[in-house]
This record gives structure tokens, sequence and C-alpha cells, in this order.
């Protein structure tokens, strides 16, 4: 193992496991004397070179966590403490190999700066990013493997797109599944449909799906589940146009002879929902769903500038777009 390690980006979630997973590598166990976190938004530098250099109380290797590491910043934030880095540029000259530091920051650093250069000589720089949908699939797959618990990864993908939640959320919906399922030992859609949390964007998605599939019956179900929610008709509408402007230029690269996944690529959505899109959109020409296109403008319009009940003028176009694709 290395003897610093920055750890920075906007995946706050992936950055904490990584840091709680070098700890866990270097430590047999993990307690208050040997993983130690120092805020530095409110401690100095020279706190946190002390720590490094002070054993751990019933033993020598210890592990020190730099929070807020805002010194690592291009335009570092004003706070309370001044931090004088040239005592870190000490430190990493006569480092504690005893001690692994780590330091955190939820922004992106400055790679140009002297420091981080100092530490790439000595350490790891890494980088957490947002996931995609097809990371966090591949990660739920994972995480379910390690409980001894399976998960296809079709399933895997279809609670993505379920909960559309981000990495944390996401982490949180699979505790509950591994809890429910554990007994079984593994997790199926049935599972996903009866615990996770539907999203909105799941819900029109399925609208779209039924109505381009016929299932007419089906589709006024997910439609009055919406109305339920009292959700506004204009952001509706315009989600439900979103999907459909994913549909056109699906056929448009169908067309093209795109493969699905060149097409996932080039929209930049999930593998999975081209591929029910394509399964959607197979019986109808661009023309018809351009239509679909440009009636969804004029009713935007209508409910923009109309005075009769929107709900009213949202189940109209639902109706036309039934009538325009059978």
């Amino acid at each position: 193992m290395k003897n610093i390690y920055v750890i920075y980006g906007e995946n706050f979630e992936a950055i904490n496991d990584y840091e709680k997973s070098l700890a866990k590598k270097y430590l047999k166990e993990l307690d208050e004397f040997n993983y130690v976190k120092i805020n530095m938004h409110e401690n100095t530098i020279e706190t946190l070179v002390y720590e490094c250099r002070s054993s751990g109380l019933f033993g020598n290797e210890k592990v020190v966590v730099a929070e807020n590491c805002n010194f690592l910043l291009a335009k570092p934030k004003k706070i309370k403490v001044e931090h004088n880095v040239d005592a870190l540029m000490n430190y990493l000259e006569n480092i504690n190999e005893e001690v692994v530091l780590i330091l955190k920051i939820p922004d992106k650093i400055d790679s140009r700066k002297k420091i981080i250069k100092k530490i790439k000589e000595a350490g790891e720089v890494k980088e957490f990013s947002n996931f995609n949908e097809k990371e966090i699939s591949e990660y739920i797959v994972k995480t379910v493997a390690v409980h001894d618990m399976k998960i296809s990864k079709v399933d895997a993908e279809f609670l993505v797109n379920y909960t559309r939640l981000d990495f944390a959320n996401i982490k949180k919906e699979l505790e509950k599944l591994l809890l429910y399922c554990d007994e079984k030992k593994i997790i199926t859609r049935d599972d996903i449909e009866l615990l996770a949390t539907r999203s909105l964007e799941y819900d029109v998605f399925s609208l779209t799906n039924e109505l381009f599939g016929k299932n007419y019956a089906k589709l006024r179900v997910v439609y009055n589940s919406l109305v339920l929610k009292k959700e506004e008709p204009i952001f509706l509408l315009s989600l439900i146009s979103g999907q459909l402007r994913m549909y056109y230029k699906v056929k448009v690269l169908l067309n093209e002879h795109y493969s699905q996944k060149d097409i996932a690529k080039e929209l930049a959505v999930h593998p999975y929902r081209v591929q029910l899109a394509a399964q959607g959109i197979r019986n109808y020409s661009v023309d018809k769903i351009m239509k679909t296109l440009i009636l969804s403008a004029d009713y935007d319009k209508l409910l923009k500038s109309s005075y009769m009940d929107k709900y009213i003028i949202l189940d109209l176009y639902i109706n036309k777009l039934i009538d325009e694709l059978k």
C-alpha cells in the first residue's frame, strides 16, 4: 500500500467506500485510536502532520483521514483556518511509513499544484466521478455476490431504471433488498417491484412503452397513478415528450444501421432503455413517431395558454397519442 492518498470527485459515496476499503486493508480492526478523522475546516495542516507523526495508542499502524481538504482546490474556499501547505510538503519528505494518510475532497482538485505533483510521486491520486447507469448495475451485481446472493444482470438494470436514483440511494434500496431476500439468496424483479421506490421517470417510461405496445388498459393504469400523485401536467407532458424524443432518435439511428450498443453510447443512456425502446418502435415509422412530437408541442402550448383544467388537457393529449399510433 501507499502511505498517502488523495481521493476526490463528485461521487462522495464511492470516495467513502474507497476510504473504508483502504483502512480495512491496512488495519486488522478499526477503532478510534488507529482510525482517526480530522476535519480540515477546523484543524490546521500542522495538527494533521502531528497526528501522522504520533504512533497509535495500541500499536504503530494507523490510518489518518483528512476531510474537506480545501487547500487542494484551484480556488480554495474561504474558511476560518489558514493552511500552511509547506508543512505537508515537509512531511512528504519524511513520511511516517507506519501511517496511511488519506486526503479527501468532494470537488475537482487542481492537478497543477505543487503539492498534488508531490503526492503523485509518493502515493496515489484517484478521482471518483458519478457512476453512469451501467456502472451502477455492475456495482449491484458485485455487491449482491459479496453477500453470497444472486441477482441477474437484467434485474440489476431494472432496479436502476425502476428507481432512477443516484448511487447513494441505490445503495439504500439494495440494503433493503438484501435483508428481505437473505433466506432465498436471490433478488428478483418481483422483489424489486415490491420493495423499491418506483420513480416518476419509470412511470413515464412505462406509459410510453404501453402506448407503443398498444396495451391501452395498462397505459391507463400507469396514467391514473401519475394523476393520483398530483404531478404538474406541464411537467408530466415534458417528461413524456422527452421519452418520445428518445424513441425518435433511436428509430433514426436504427434506420442508419447503428447497433443498440452504439445507440446507447451516442444518446448516453443505458442499453436496457435502448433495448426496450427498440422493441416498442419496431412497427412504427420515423414519420409516425415525429407526429407524436408535433402533437406534444401543440399540447404543450395549449397547456401553457388555455384556461381549461390542465388534467383534462393532459387526458386529451394521451387520447390523441393513442389515436395517432393506432
